[in-house]
């Protein structure tokens, strides 16, 4: 029985997981409920069973000397792919892969000038979801008033700004759009308490859609909204409609982890690109409602059958290309 074992493990294709290729996903914290970097940990384990790979994650402490080890050790455990999430990784990454050549690195969003060959960075065409959500968010507001409430200001948020505004416009030219207001602070992703304080200005500037942009701050939206008030909300990153049942009407999702799989698809079939761009047409950004699976959502927008329809059919007019959103 020994025997046959060692005869069957170096048969081709019969080989254990320990010979595949190894991709491994590093986490700039450790294990905790931040959906999206779950999603990266979802897409390289994915990824890993459709390209014959073996999958592993390493959680990083929170501090820069925490992420360049573990930047390291995935390096020493072999991975031929190794994939980071978030802007705290910007500043390490290019270093580690100029002295790992051998390895790809793959890393989300915030992409590096003049970085190694050996890095390829993901984005995503968010503002395509934007210009969608402002459509949406035009054609529900009773009083004509729409706005954004974003964490932070950057280039990329007043991009996404842009495309929210400018699809208000084409769906209701009369729309009035209010200035973005972000929470920025210490933590503008994960303050909740000053979301809400800027919704409450927002909703008495008399807005009565809001686009809730500010990741975990967006608890402090959603709170804010009252039946008295009349507001309604679309959420981000995820779907949230089950968050706050009745107040939130869809959401602008981004889906890291069906980028993570295409990447590393483009990556096993030889591709050395510097850059990946995901939007719609690759379901890597999406409104939750024009899911397959929308159904199950409790997203309030369900409730509006001829706003869903003029969604798909704009969604299905930037897919085709025919419709320019930047």
């Amino acid at each position: 029985m020994r025997r046959l074992l060692l005869t069957l493990a170096l048969l081709p294709g019969l080989a254990g997981a320990a010979d595949l290729p190894k991709i491994i996903y590093v986490r700039p914290v450790p294990m905790n409920d931040d959906v999206l970097l779950q999603q990266g940990s979802n897409g390289v384990n994915n990824a890993a069973k459709l390209y014959k790979m073996q999958a592993s994650t390493l959680e990083s402490q929170a501090t820069r000397a925490g992420r360049l080890q573990q930047l390291d050790n995935a390096v020493k455990q072999g991975a031929k792919i190794v994939v980071v999430m978030g802007i705290e990784f910007k500043d390490l990454l290019d270093s580690v892969a100029r002295q790992a050549p051998q390895t790809r690195f793959v890393i989300l969003e915030h992409c590096i000038d003049n970085a190694a060959s050996n890095i390829t960075c993901i984005t995503f065409r968010e503002s395509e979801a934007s210009y969608l959500a402002g459509m949406q968010a035009a054609l529900v507001s009773a009083s004509g008033k729409i706005g954004l409430i974003g964490a932070s200001n950057t280039a990329l948020r007043q991009k996404n700004s842009e495309a929210f505004s400018n699809g208000a416009h084409a769906a209701k030219p009369a729309i009035s759009v209010h200035e973005p207001l972000w929470v920025e602070g210490a933590q503008p992703f994960n303050d909740p308490p000053r979301a809400e304080a800027l919704t409450k200005t927002m909703l008495g500037d008399g807005v009565d859609v809001i686009w809730a942009a500010a990741a975990g701050s967006n608890s402090g939206v959603f709170k804010a909204l009252t039946p008295q008030n009349r507001g309604k909300a679309i959420g981000s990153g995820v779907n949230q409609c089950i968050q706050a049942p009745g107040k939130v009407l869809d959401n602008v999702e981004v889906h890291a982890d069906s980028a993570i799989i295409l990447a590393v698809g483009l990556l096993a079939n030889g591709s050395t690109a510097p850059r990946f761009d995901f939007g719609l047409k690759e379901g890597a950004v999406a409104l939750t409602a024009l899911g397959l699976d929308a159904a199950y959502s409790e997203c309030d927008i369900l409730h509006q059958r001829p706003v869903l329809q003029k969604l798909r059919e704009a969604s299905s007019a930037i897919i085709s290309g025919k419709l320019k959103v930047d």
